[in-house]
């Protein structure tokens, strides 16, 4: 197998199987939607460049071996950043939740100072 070969394929993998990551973090919600639509937009490139892309020359500079190193070290560089896409993402779902909660925790605060208010004000009275 060739060179050029190698890595249409390899692109062509790399995009599909990255767009079915893609489609189901978003249905699962572990990654947000501006993550998952530039994602799909990259792994969607993957799959035109691996599908219109033929690197002929590249078989002068790279032997069939060094160019599936390079190939698998770019896709675990790729699948690096995607899992770090989802981690920002099941962050910023975390600090969302948590400044709910603790936005319902100061309402309560405050109701419950009101009502201190209240009986301070109704034992003085008496």
């Amino acid at each position: 197998m060739e060179t050029g070969e190698i890595i249409r394929m390899m692109l062509f993998m790399l995009g599909v199987l990255l767009l079915m990551n893609v489609v189901l973090s978003l249905a699962k919600r572990k990654m947000k939607e501006h993550f998952c639509l530039a994602w799909g937009a990259i792994s969607i490139l993957f799959i035109v460049s691996g599908i219109l892309l033929h690197p002929s020359g590249v078989s002068e500079y790279l032997s069939v071996s060094g160019t599936i190193i390079v190939v698998i070290l770019s896709m675990c560089v790729v699948w690096f950043l995607f899992y770090l896409s989802i981690q920002i993402s099941v962050l910023n779902r975390k600090n969302q939740e948590l400044a709910m909660q603790v936005s319902l925790l100061n309402q309560e605060n405050e109701g419950l100072l009101e009502e201190i208010e209240k009986i301070k004000e109704k034992v003085n009275v008496e």
